[in-house]
């Protein structure tokens, strides 16, 4: 499971490298963890379209 969240946490920074414009990296480490998955999910579906 370890991995797991790894690897969703390296694709989340990912995303937030993608959509810096949106001005969210900088309260990126104030989140908790269910925040963070949460974002994750939300510009997961923004990358889709």
């Amino acid at each position: 499971m370890n991995r797991n969240r790894e690897s969703w946490l390296e694709r989340l920074e990912m995303l937030l490298t993608r959509f810096s414009h949106l001005g969210i990296g900088a309260d990126v480490a104030s989140l908790s963890l269910i925040e963070l998955w949460t974002l994750y999910v939300y510009l997961s579906r923004l990358m889709e379209g």
